[in-house]
């Protein structure tokens, strides 16, 4: 049976960035947790902790859906018609402060860090017999874990890096009305926490939905990482936290078995490092949109309609650029994985896409890998319907256990579809780019990526001859490999907002959307074998081709993508949100 975390009833916490500062004063709250009243024990804490673990299945956290759209990797709703004006402006980076999607992953994340204050508070006021044992250590180091994650999160995502510094539970009006601090500060503060995490977890739980010093060590690699553009000393301090992730007590492992990544048979698996347990076993009444519920709506939004997923704009389907991509990946042929029995003729052939390719992302072509119980992605999907949606994204949703989305939540709202955030795939290729930009260690970096490509079957790197021009790579070279191939297809639509930041912090956004305003595309038909029928059949219009049609008429034309995100891209942060400039006078008129 799917793992789950068990919801504890935390009656209603007051969450000051959700109130007004002035009621939060003059009323007291008769829900608000008290710690002389809750933590009387390490067990009545514990049950406060799963509270702090419950406020990160808010799914604006992730906000998956809306971080494709601001990246380079989905285009939002139907390429045929208008787009809807919310999804456009994420597209293309136009948000504004009152914009649901930033209040809300504000709240959402300020939330987390409220609840993480209150445990904090709470073991801090325990007696010294309690203070000394382990599982006091234990409790605090996840909750400043907890706390240190979300103060990263907003300095990544956030004005720049200037948020305010939430370290206590506020007791009055000034602590509730903070200034901003410097991302300077802010980095200093969230590192604090994580170094007290990896220092103080054990490298293992039993419960592996706990947190341990391996997650705290992969979040301060990556902090030191995103800091690296602008201090390339920090290279080296990521790279010390990655290698001990990698060569660490935590007993991550590459998985190899790739039918079960992303899928539920892989949940914990040995590359999850950081995963978030939702399930559809536990208060199935919740309304859609309840943030306290244990469902996510993801599965809605990435959906083929076909198979139970949201219609015309309200999908993040992937942009043709990374569907050609996908199409395109080198096979390594003497991978005995990647030759398979043609269903239709009976003979062997070489699969049509890459193993990754089909962990990742549904399409036409891929006619080797179930989808929804059916023996392949065109057996199940239209490809060929007027919403011009030509790739459809696996990591949420409920493909392998399910023909519709539907069935695992009685609405297509409600997934119970775990998330994973961090794995030890990003760590390798983090740590690759260490090794390249820190110590332009060519060969080093390669080590580290081709595993990752050896475990998907595909051709591995070789320094002598890159896999474009043939000629040996150099630092440059390789460097524009991870940024344009391996990162983006490997860790497409995951994490929180991975691509959106990778593309600031090496400097490349804006030149990126300009370079894929110009790239043309455009569909033709695709001949694939229908079990049902057992016989050929055309999807047509359906299948990405790189370029100018030679027949528009026959093989149309995509529009051209990201061409309002080249004109209107800037530095890459969201806006401070109106529901602290509004409620927060310390913070106003700061955007």
């Amino acid at each position: 049976m799917k793992a789950y975390l068990k919801r504890i009833l935390l009656f209603v916490i007051c969450i000051a960035c959700m109130q007004s500062c002035d009621d939060y004063l003059e009323v007291t709250n008769p829900n608000e947790i008290s710690t002389d009243t809750f933590f009387r024990n390490l067990e009545e804490s514990n049950r406060i902790l799963t509270g702090v673990y419950g406020s990160m299945l808010n799914s604006w956290i992730v906000s998956a859906r809306e971080e494709a759209w601001r990246s380079d990797m989905a285009f939002p709703g139907i390429r045929e018609g208008n787009i809807a004006i919310n999804a456009l402006n994420y597209y293309q980076h136009v948000i504004l402060e009152d914009n649901t999607f930033i209040n809300d992953r504000w709240q959402a994340l300020y939330q987390v860090i409220w609840r993480a204050n209150e445990l904090i508070d709470g073991l801090n006021s325990m007696d010294d017999s309690l203070k000394s044992q382990q599982e006091w250590t234990n409790q605090m180091g996840q909750a400043r874990f907890f706390r240190g994650l979300a103060h990263f999160y907003l300095h990544s995502l956030y004005n720049e890096g200037k948020i305010v510094i939430r370290d206590a539970v506020p007791a009055n009006q000034e602590e509730i009305q903070k200034t901003l601090s410097t991302s300077e500060e802010v980095i200093e503060f969230f590192r604090e926490d994580l170094l007290f995490a990896y220092e103080n977890l054990p490298p293992t739980f039993f419960d592996r939905t706990r947190v341990t010093a391996g997650t705290a060590a992969t979040i301060l690699g990556t902090s030191y990482l995103y800091s690296a553009s602008q201090n390339p000393e920090d290279y080296q301090i990521a790279k010390r936290y990655f290698e001990d992730v990698i060569n660490g007590p935590y007993g991550y492992k590459l998985v190899q078995d790739t039918s079960i990544m992303f899928v539920e048979a892989g949940d914990y698996n040995s590359e999850s490092i950081f995963e978030l347990n939702y399930t559809t076993e536990l208060q199935l009444e919740d309304g859609s949109f309840d943030e306290e519920s244990f469902a996510t709506r993801n599965g809605r939004f990435s959906a083929p309609k076909d198979a139970g997923g949201a219609s015309v704009n309200e999908q993040f389907t992937a942009a043709a650029w990374l569907i050609h991509a996908y199409s395109n990946e080198p096979l390594n042929t003497s991978d005995p994985r990647n030759t398979v029995t043609d269903r239709g003729t009976g003979l062997t052939r070489l699969r049509k896409v890459s193993l990754r390719a089909s962990a990742m992302i549904a399409m036409v072509n891929d006619e080797d890998t179930e989808y929804y119980l059916s023996p392949s992605a065109p057996n199940k999907v239209n490809f060929s319907g007027k919403q011009r949606k030509y790739g459809f994204f696996k990591k949420y949703t409920n493909h392998d256990i399910a023909e519709n989305e539907i069935e695992k939540g009685d609405t297509n709202f409600k997934s119970g579809k775990n998330v994973i955030l961090n794995r030890l795939a990003d760590v390798y290729l983090m740590y690759a780019e260490c090794l390249l930009l820190g110590d332009n260690d060519i060969q080093g970096a390669i080590d580290n990526i081709n595993p990752i490509r050896e475990r998907w079957g595909l051709q591995l790197l070789d320094i002598n001859a890159d896999l474009v021009t043939g000629v040996p790579y150099t630092q440059q070279s390789l460097m524009d490999h991870l940024m344009f191939v391996e990162r983006p297809l490997e860790l497409s639509v995951e994490g929180v907002s991975i691509r959106a930041i990778d593309l600031r912090r090496w400097g490349i956004a804006k030149e990126r959307y300009t370079d894929l305003s110009t790239q043309p595309y455009y569909v033709i038909d695709y001949e694939y074998y229908n079990d049902a029928n057992a016989a050929l059949e055309t999807s047509a219009d359906s299948f990405v081709q790189q370029g100018i049609s030679p027949d528009p008429d026959n093989d149309p034309q995509l529009i051209q993508e990201y061409t309002g995100a080249a004109q209107f891209y800037t530095n890459g942060y969201l806006v401070l949100p109106t529901i602290e400039t509004l409620n927060n006078p310390a913070v106003s008129g700061s955007n």
